[in-house]
């Protein structure tokens, strides 16, 4: 039993690596605020992590302080200014010399010339600015500024959001939002065949599976499914041998990425339909499952027979599921 152990935690281990190794940045929050002479949008991976902690706060008082060392330096041309906390300022000439937005509430409006793009070296918060005047960074009250968006934040959400915040004529600030990708939270059917390996033994079956889906912060994310696995073998005459394991399970998707999935889980089983002498009375299945490319899944698997009397290893690889 021991070597199974040592197999099967190998073989999640290196699955988990995996999973974990993608560096792709993931959907974010946006928050947008703004008014006639300076507007900002920050995207962040939790519209939360601004209560947490000072770090924007501090990011926008180091480039505030590096801005006003090279206003004088800024071309009368439109131009773009890009930063990296501690690390780089760049001043590039915008390739758009104007432009303007189309609303029924201002018509044909004039959007700022120039535009500032700021990161911290961490990759966690990208924020953008616009202005006219690059005085206009320089003298902005951005602790006031974040002080007031983190006092209107909504709850916590999952769901990834949009938070617009501007002064209306009173000077008071006003929050309006809305869910930019929906809710997503889905019902799945799915159905696959498969290849299983048990005591030296060749299986096939047809499975098939409802579930849940959760969906956090814009990507399908978490799932909860029952599914049920018919197993056919073969007898000394070649008369099939039907063997029915129902099982529960949850997978979580690792990927940051909306295309490229890339599901992990865990589920358990149990003896539902029994024939031959393959499978005990009362056999109990634990498995994982890993979604190892398009429409393959691999799942290594302990069958407990006779209520835990026998371990036994096994191995499923299926297609569609």
């Amino acid at each position: 039993m021991k070597p199974t152990i040592f197999i099967l935690t190998g073989l999640f281990c290196l699955i988990q690596t995996v999973s974990f190794a993608q560096n792709v940045d993931t959907p974010k929050d946006s928050i947008y605020w703004g008014t006639e002479k300076l507007d900002m949008l920050i995207q962040i991976k939790d519209y939360h992590n601004l209560t947490k902690d000072d770090q924007v706060i501090a990011l926008l008082k180091d480039f505030q302080s590096r801005v006003g060392e090279i206003q004088e330096g800024v071309p009368s041309t439109p131009y773009h200014i890009k930063y990296i906390s501690q690390k780089q300022v760049e001043i590039l000439a915008s390739p758009i010399i104007k432009s303007f937005t189309i609303s029924e509430e201002k018509g044909l409006s004039t959007d700022f010339q120039h535009r500032a793009i700021v990161r911290d070296a961490r990759g966690r918060y990208h924020i953008e600015l616009g202005f006219n005047d690059i005085s206009e960074i320089v003298a902005a009250d951005f602790p006031g500024i974040i002080t007031g968006i983190t006092a209107q934040l909504p709850q916590k959400d999952r769901h990834l959001r949009y938070l617009k915040y501007n002064l209306d004529e009173n000077k008071q600030l006003n929050l309006t939002q809305n869910r930019a990708s929906g809710y997503l939270d889905m019902l799945s059917l799915m159905a696959g065949v498969g290849a299983n390996v048990y005591k030296n033994q060749f299986l096939t079956d047809i499975t098939g599976e409802i579930g849940l889906q959760l969906n956090h912060k814009g990507i399908l994310r978490n799932q909860f499914y029952v599914s049920n696995n018919l197993m056919f073998s073969f007898d000394a005459e070649s008369s099939a041998v039907i063997n029915n394991f129902t099982n529960i399970g949850y997978r979580r998707n690792f990927s940051n990425q909306k295309d490229k999935p890339n599901w992990l889980g865990v589920e358990i089983g149990t003896l539902t339909k029994r024939s031959g002498d393959l499978f005990q009375p009362n056999t109990m299945r634990l498995g994982m499952n890993w979604n190892a490319g398009k429409n393959i899944t691999i799942s290594p698997q302990l069958y407990f027979n006779g209520l835990f009397q026998q371990v036994s290893p096994g191995l499923r690889i299926g297609i569609g599921l």
